[in-house]
């Protein structure tokens, strides 16, 4: 078992929630949200970061008062139509487009379906940002006032730093580490590529 520092956790697909769009016109699998027991009715979360399946054209749900970011994993790529905004094709994977939540968007598939990797985040409470890893890197945690989130797309990662002994992190999985721990120091650790083409994004969310 890893002796992670408080407030961190390991994750990995049977940890993940698989649930339908807030439309109902698709399925999302949550990857993590704060606080964990939000919904999509009821008790809203002041972040989340899922995958979601595109499997026909149609409009997104809508997250008012929201900063979204939406990142291509699989697939020809989407256009997508604002009723605010010019509309953006998104053609290259791994390649994060950021719009406002509450915005009218309609996606259009250019080649059949996609799966794309979103990250919503309450404007008023938090800001968030994404960071492609394709190489190795240095991650600080400032743990009283930010999350971080690491998922492994392809490939696999070595996490040093975060344990006396490093942690491997393969396609799929996730290292979250939660704003808020109960006296825990700022923490740094560096994620090391450790197979050729492994792909992985750093999330970082911090409080306002």
């Amino acid at each position: 078992m890893h002796e992670l520092p408080r407030g961190a956790r390991l994750l990995g697909p049977e940890d993940y929630r698989r649930m339908p769009w807030k439309n109902r016109r698709g399925m999302t699998t949550q990857i993590a949200a704060s606080p964990p027991d939000s919904t999509l009715e009821g008790k809203p979360f002041v972040w989340r970061v899922s995958l979601a399946e595109v499997n026909a054209s149609g409009d997104f749900s809508v997250f008012p008062d929201s900063d979204r970011s939406i990142m291509l994993t699989e697939g020809a790529g989407m256009q997508l139509s604002f009723d605010s905004a010019p509309p953006h094709c998104i053609r290259q994977r791994f390649q994060a487009f950021r719009f406002q939540g509450e915005w009218q968007t309609r996606c259009r598939l250019l080649d059949g379906p996609v799966r794309d990797f979103n990250v919503i985040s309450a404007r008023n409470k938090v800001t968030h940002a994404c960071e492609i890893v394709t190489a190795s890197c240095a991650i600080n945690w400032q743990a009283h006032s930010q999350t971080v989130l690491l998922y492994c797309f392809e490939g696999r990662l070595t996490l040093n730093g975060l344990q006396p002994r490093p942690i491997e992190l393969p396609a799929c999985h996730t290292v979250l580490l939660e704003s808020g721990a109960v006296n825990q120091e700022n923490a740094a650790f560096e994620a090391c590529i450790a197979e050729t083409d492994t792909v992985a994004v750093i999330v970082k969310i911090s409080d306002l």
